[in-house]
């Protein structure tokens, strides 16, 4: 009979997602593990398998819990107001992640890698793309945005936008992401219709 475990899974997961996400796949141990999670060796490999499978269920919980729920504003029809809104949240938390996002460091780490860690990083792209071209959709289809606006290039546009503030938000370039943020905002603005 297997014995079970006497600590919340849920709660462990969470610590090793932030140390995963502090010192990043490579850097992180199984000692660093054990000590930071508080479980033993046995624990550790009987509750979640190997470091690699600890790594990617972490993953798999930051999408779920933390990336996919920061989007439903957006897919809640919130237009352009609600894209602006989402865009102005993104760039305030860039100042309060240090680590970045964990996903983005497994991009830079991992993906090339492991076929697992880019499925799951094309997830998060694929639910970004579609929450704001859910949003931009319904703000051309209200009249707040021309005819002619092309709602999967502008959606691709505001992923790369994001991508690229988190970057320089991890390296702490926090008046570049400042200025960039007032001409992403400013070209948005531009593609309203003219009243």
């Amino acid at each position: 009979m297997a014995r079970s475990c006497n600590f919340d899974r849920e709660e462990k997961l969470v610590l090793a997602m932030e140390l995963f996400w502090q010192q990043g796949y490579e850097a992180t141990s199984i000692a660093d593990l054990v000590a930071y999670l508080g479980i033993n060796r046995f624990s550790l490999y009987n509750t979640y398998g190997d470091k690699l499978s600890l790594y990617r269920e972490s993953l798999r919980y930051y999408l779920e819990q933390y990336s996919q729920p920061k989007l439903k504003p957006l897919a809640a029809n919130g237009g352009l107001d609600g894209l602006l809104s989402y865009i102005e949240r993104f760039v305030v938390i860039q100042k309060e992640q240090k680590y970045g996002c964990f996903l983005q460091n497994a991009i830079l780490e991992k993906i090339i890698s492991d076929e697992v860690v880019k499925q799951q990083c094309e997830r998060l792209f694929e639910g970004m793309l579609a929450a704001f071209n859910s949003s931009i959709e319904y703000a051309k289809a209200s009249g707040e945005l021309r005819a002619d606006v092309d709602p999967i290039q502008v959606s691709r546009f505001l992923l790369m936008q994001m991508q690229g503030i988190r970057i320089l938000g991890k390296a702490g370039q926090f008046e570049v992401i400042e200025g960039a943020y007032q001409v992403l905002k400013s070209t948005l603005i531009s593609l309203k219709e003219q009243e």
